[in-house]
């Protein structure tokens, strides 16, 4: 994959929507997916680097505005660390079908209770009409 200002586009756009907590590594799996000839767990092991710098910087931004409980920092820092390495590992020793699978049925998964998240409120609003 060649460097290309769409590239650098894409991954800094990745990493903006990465660092509001909107869902920046789907928008980079799906740029490597269509834009890259990377196989499954290297796109996976990119967009898990991809949060190293992208964490820091939220982090500190967060910490910047009041927005960060520093007593939960180790345990959560921990975890990620931890969850990174495990994963990272993990999806180089399985199948990559089974890993694109499982992907798929996790997103849509996100996307349901992320949709039902949304529906809930208006569903409330619109049913006390009544």
């Amino acid at each position: 994959m060649s460097v290309s200002l769409f590239s650098l586009a894409a991954v800094f756009a990745a990493s903006v929507v990465a660092s509001m907590g909107l869902g920046g590594g789907t928008v980079l799996l799906l740029y490597l997916s269509f834009f890259s000839t990377l196989s499954q767990p290297q796109m996976q092991s990119l967009n898990l680097l991809l949060f190293v710098p992208t964490a820091a910087l939220s982090l500190w931004l967060h910490r910047k505005h009041g927005l960060v409980e520093l007593s939960l920092l180790p345990g959560c820092i921990a975890g990620g660390v931890l969850g990174g390495i495990l994963g990272s590992l993990l999806s180089n020793r399985l199948d990559p079908a089974l890993l694109q699978k499982a992907f798929g049925v996790f997103l849509l998964l996100i996307g349901l209770r992320e949709l039902t998240g949304v529906m809930k409120p208006l569903y409330k609003k619109f049913r006390h009409r009544a």
